[in-house]
């Protein structure tokens, strides 16, 4: 097949994919080759010594593998985006065959990625646009994503991002700026800074506008990323590597940008994107990201991110030789263990943000030996500017968040922290309750039912103008909070075979939702402290409606009216909590806790699928 010839899409695509139970971001990085030589690339030498020809060979090979892997492991990879190294070093043919690949994985799997919320269905790479220009049809056939690295000031980018033989490429750098601006499908920068680039924040802020308003690309996507020490850099570099910004700069660049953007034509950009890597919506304030992204490369080794590439501490097997089951437990396993070793901060403990930060991300961590987030204090001014959108927590589910945190995550410093019990009430605790196999993740995986009941996409909710798939809490690394009007749609999505799940007569299984308001009271015999609740509320299933959104596998209920009925319960910047699951499922899980100590512990608070809401 001649390169640049469309190849067919769905000529080898089964009619319907499997159900997969769990779902992953995946970086794909093909080769770590590259045309340039950055003072602060974080892979040090191994862009230098990678052979791209045996890359080349392999790249699709690999990616196939892996993903047919992955499937058979019960997982989806939600996202597949195109990392390097520099992904443009690869011939223009194999870049086609990848982009086909994802493609049709997308396709293959559109009904899943829509009903999770993800409207994928074109590749990502991340570039430094060296070779854009030739590559630009190739790009737009497939409607490629591009995400553009670039360094602000522009003088840097001359003075730092050089080619392995040295040499500037400023004028091409700007050619190809031009050329992005009126490519047809999504693009962004982004942007790594440094000290030296926070300088001259006058001149950055110059050069935002240069791009934006002379070069014609919308900066508005932009994304902004801060250096940080890197040891194979170091290692590679030795003395002339960059030197990170302090908290203090970072600060005084927030504050610089607030200032010169408030108001203009790029304050969306202010607001929404340019800060968006250090906000919950991130990998970086993951609570474990180890259960969540992964990097595979193209010779089938798989890391946490490219910020741990090449360091053992966040290598986590390779799909050629291991099961999929144990990479990813070696990732959640690996990741805890570098949290644990920087211990958990004193700040941290008592933060009103920490169910949103969960203290940042572990390769910082390892690389700064620092136990909290490098970026704290900006996150700090961003939660103080948008509270609505970072509400702080009460200092009571902070104590509660921070002892379930260190129990997940510092599971030693927890014990070690346990007043000790007197010796004539001292009691043994099973060895085997820290086994592997009797964690919340693996009895899940060991159940049917279980799987069914936990899924991330069994219930599906119009709220206002979004499409949300409702997860379990107990599972969910960050929490959304989300404003209700009385007039705003509210119509849950359940499909119907969700009704069958341990029931043998689906006409006798009903809706069932449970509504809780963030005011805690007192009750039961362990006299714990839980949000109240206000309603339950239960609709049999011959009682539901078609769906009018996914079909007739699908059914409906409009709760708008519901919610609505009740509005005198709900007080002003209080959240509600409501519950959803089938009666069923919810006389499994107790049934499950009666017969089960490991479950019973690790799920005692309620494992159903839940939306959480302020209600004007």
């Amino acid at each position: 097949m001649a390169v640049g010839e469309p190849q067919p899409e769905t000529a080898s695509l089964p009619t319907a994919a499997p159900t997969l139970s769990r779902s992953i971001h995946l970086l794909y990085v093909p080769t770590l080759n590259c045309n340039l030589a950055c003072d602060y690339c974080y892979l040090g030498g191994q862009t230098q010594q990678a052979d791209l020809r045996a890359d080349a060979e392999r790249a699709v090979t690999t990616l196939r593998h892996a993903l047919a892997a992955l499937e058979a492991a019960g997982v989806l990879a939600f996202n597949v985006s195109l990392h390097g190294g520099e992904v443009t070093t690869l011939p223009p043919a194999v870049l086609e065959e990848l982009f086909v690949l994802i493609r049709g994985h997308y396709l293959r799997h559109f009904d899943a990625l829509a009903a999770l919320g993800h409207r994928k269905a074109a590749p990502h790479i991340k570039t430094n646009l060296y070779k854009f220009a030739p590559l630009h049809a190739l790009f737009d056939r497939h409607k490629v994503s591009i995400s553009a690295s670039i360094d602000l000031p522009l003088a840097l980018h001359a003075r730092h991002r050089v080619t392995r033989k040295g040499e500037a490429w400023h004028e091409r750098t700007h050619e190809n700026l031009r050329l992005l601006a009126r490519y047809p499908h999504a693009k962004k920068i982004s942007a790594t800074l440094s000290a030296e680039h926070l300088a001259d924040i006058p001149a950055l802020i110059d050069d935002i506008w240069f791009i934006h308003r002379e070069l014609g690309l919308d900066m508005n996507p932009m994304n902004l990323m801060f250096a940080f020490p890197s040891a194979l850099n170091a290692a590679q570099k030795g003395e002339a590597v960059l030197t990170p910004c302090t908290p203090e700069q970072q600060l005084e660049l927030y504050a610089a940008l607030r200032a010169a953007f408030a108001g203009s034509e790029l304050e969306e950009g202010l607001h929404r994107h340019w800060f968006d890597e250090f906000t919950p919506s991130y990998c970086t304030n993951a609570v474990n990201c180890g259960e969540k992204f992964y990097l595979l490369q193209g010779d089938g080794n798989v890391y946490s991110c490219v910020r741990g590439q090449g360091l053992p501490e966040f290598h986590y097997g390779n799909v050629f030789a291991d099961p999929i089951a144990d990479i990813l437990a070696a990732g959640a396993r690996k990741v805890a263990e570098v949290h644990a070793r920087h211990g958990f901060d004193a700040g941290c403990r008592s933060c009103s943000h920490l169910p949103l930060c969960n203290t940042g991300c572990p390769v910082v961590k390892l690389q700064n030996a620092s136990a909290r987030s490098y970026t704290c204090d900006l996150q700090r001014a961003l939660y103080r500017d948008y509270p609505r959108r970072f509400p702080a927590a009460p200092a009571d589910e902070v104590a509660d968040y921070a002892a379930g945190y260190a129990q997940r995550i510092h599971p030693a410093l927890a014990v070690a922290e346990t007043p000790p019990a007197r010796s004539e009430d001292a009691i043994a605790l099973p060895a085997d309750l820290y086994e592997n196999r009797n964690t919340l993740a693996a009895l899940i995986a060991a159940d049917p039912v279980l799987r069914e009941l936990y899924r991330g996409d069994a219930f599906i909710l119009e709220a206002g103008d979004e499409t949300l798939p409702l997860t379990p809490q107990i599972l969910r690394q960050r929490a959304d909070w989300y404003t209700l009007a009385e007039d705003d749609r509210l119509v849950v999505h359940v499909p119907k075979a969700l009704f069958a799940v341990a029931c043998d007569e689906p006409i006798r299984n009903t809706l069932h939702l449970q509504m809780l308001r963030d005011t805690t009271v007192v009750y039961g015999d362990e006299r714990r402290s839980k949000q109240e609740h206000l309603f339950t509320w239960q609709l049999h299933f011959n009682c539901l409606e078609p769906s009018e959104r996914f079909g007739a596998d699908w059914l409906q209920a409009d709760l708008a009216g519901l919610v609505a009925l009740h509005r005198r319960l709900y007080q002003r910047g209080v959240r509600n909590n409501l519950f959803f699951t089938t009666q069923y499922l919810r006389d499994y899980h107790y049934k499950k806790q009666r017969e089960n100590a490991f479950y019973h512990v690790q799920a005692i608070n309620l494992p159903f699928a839940n939306f959480e809401f302020f209600y004007l």
